[in-house]
């Protein structure tokens, strides 16, 4: 049975909340409700690896936004057995992937009250709506073999717990795992506590920061665990597969070098710990940025990719788009940061590569980087035109300011989510330059790719064909950016 958290931590997950939940996105209508703000969830998961079933018990702390006679959650495909609101019995159903909750009594706007569901099934994966076209490309929770994993990005995670699937309620997580003797259960956050339950193990996960919903993971194998430390003490571990080479999992733990080298640019690393879990299913073609235990496909321990998912922590995890159309603010910036590591030595290297994306973007007219529909939101716009706009806003203030920007930016709205506007009013307050607003809106919203600032190059870009693969286009396995299977065989 899942237990509450007392007080005191109730009294730090009112204190991280960073604003009520905007509730649905106009790409998502669909997903996402009305009148709630989540707090914080406390999921109690028993996973059967052969069969597939789960048996779980969710309890969420929820914020009244208004009067309530009834309320709904996003849960696809599994089935409740049974809901209490702060202890009493509540009516319910389910449709069209959605859970309604009718309390006994009404709850009164600016009351916070708590429901515990009971629920069960076999978890199936959802389309993916970036892609329509493609009923293959799925979300939430799957099953391999004798294993288990996550990754719902955009609205995946209804497939296995009761959730406000959007991305603006953010909450703090308790996830509880129990798995056969044998098998390990991951989560997000940091590891609190293993117990034997007879021939079963429970695995309990903590992630006192806020989260959004789509970011929550589970994943159970007979995993290799690796275990190291930055030098001020944040652990950082590598949950291999029996397919799991050594030279990938050492390439997973270069997370270590990798969280210090980002902290003296951006400022403290916003979690307690981090860590890389690796998912053999072949179909699982991406890496996902799944909040401080990112999640990767087997062989994907290249140094570009480990960098983009360490890098999306600050922006995209910590720092939370508002809007999906403002996606750049995560992938660009993501994107930014591999060229970043990979040139960290050599600062002629990251100008001639970021203008080898530059020349990308040009030459192939890559549109905005604020995109308009959903099958926009995982493309070179939002990847390529975003990294470019964030050199560009570098060429314009300089390496000092820029920095700046970035640290001032995490600082403000860490534990919260944020917007294009956002950043470019951070932007131009950091800066004190007001011509940077008209430089990020061309680069954000119009279609014409602008030259950049300053003229000549600070370094000559290469020569020869442009841009490197594992530069820009990260598609099929080589990193997270998720183009359809038709872009893949280009």
């Amino acid at each position: 049975m899942a237990t509450w958290p007392g007080a005191a931590l109730i009294a730090v997950v009112l204190s991280l909340a960073a604003g009520p939940a905007r509730a649905i996105d106009p790409f998502f209508p669909t997903f996402g409700n009305n009148g709630i703000d989540v707090l914080h969830y406390h999921l109690d998961l028993d996973v059967k690896p052969r069969s597939g079933r789960i048996d779980a018990e969710a309890s969420l702390r929820i914020a009244a936004m208004k009067d309530i006679g009834q309320f709904r959650l996003d849960l696809a495909g599994l089935q409740v057995s049974d809901v209490r609101v702060d202890g009493e019995a509540a009516g319910f159903s389910q449709a069209n992937d959605k859970l309604t909750i009718r309390p006994a009594s009404d709850i009164a706007k600016g009351d916070v009250f708590r429901v515990v569901i009971a629920y069960g099934g076999i978890p199936e994966p959802i389309q993916d709506p970036t892609a329509p076209g493609y009923p293959e490309l799925r979300l939430g929770w799957f099953k391999y073999k004798k294993s288990a994993y996550v990754v719902s990005e955009p609205v995946g995670a209804s497939t296995f717990f009761p959730a406000n699937d959007e991305p603006t309620d953010k909450a703090a997580f308790r996830i509880a795992v129990t798995v056969p003797s044998g098998f390990i259960g991951v989560a997000n956050g940091v590891l609190k506590s293993t117990a034997a339950i007879g021939a079963r193990k429970r695995y309990v996960w903590e992630m006192r920061q806020p989260m959004t919903t789509w970011l929550a993971t589970v994943h159970v194998n007979r995993f290799t665990v690796k275990l190291a430390h930055t030098p001020d003490g944040t652990p950082i571990r590598v949950y291999g597969t029996e397919q799991t080479s050594d030279r990938d999992m050492a390439g997973y733990l270069l997370a270590r070098r990798m969280l210090t080298h980002f902290e003296g640019l951006l400022g403290r690393y916003p979690f307690a710990g981090y860590g890389s879990v690796v998912v053999d299913d072949p179909i699982l073609y991406y890496a996902l940025e799944t909040q401080a235990m990112s999640t990767f496909p087997r062989g994907a321990a290249d140094e570009a990719i480990v960098a983009h998912e360490l890098a999306h922590q600050w922006f995209g995890n910590a720092v939370s788009i508002a809007k999906w159309e403002d996606l750049w603010i995560a992938e660009g910036t993501a994107t930014y940061f591999e060229i970043v590591w990979a040139n960290r030595k050599d600062a002629d290297g990251f100008h001639a590569d970021m203008r080898d994306i530059y020349r990308y973007v040009k030459r192939n007219g890559i549109g905005p980087a604020v995109v308009e529909a959903p099958e926009e939101m995982f493309t070179d716009r939002t990847y390529l035109r975003g990294a470019s706009a964030l050199y560009a806003l570098r060429l314009k203030v300089g390496e000092r300011a820029f920095f700046r920007i970035l640290r001032r930016f995490v600082k403000d709205y860490k534990g919260g989510n944020a917007t294009s506007a956002h950043f470019i009013r951070t932007a131009v307050t950091v800066s004190g330059d007001r011509s940077v607003r008209r430089l990020l809106k061309a680069w954000l919203y119009d279609e014409a790719v602008p030259d950049l600032p300053g003229g000549a190059a600070p370094a000559a870009a290469r020569t020869g064909p442009a841009p490197r693969p594992d530069v820009v286009g990260l598609r099929c396995g080589r990193g997270s950016h998720r183009g359809a299977p038709a872009r893949c065989e280009e």
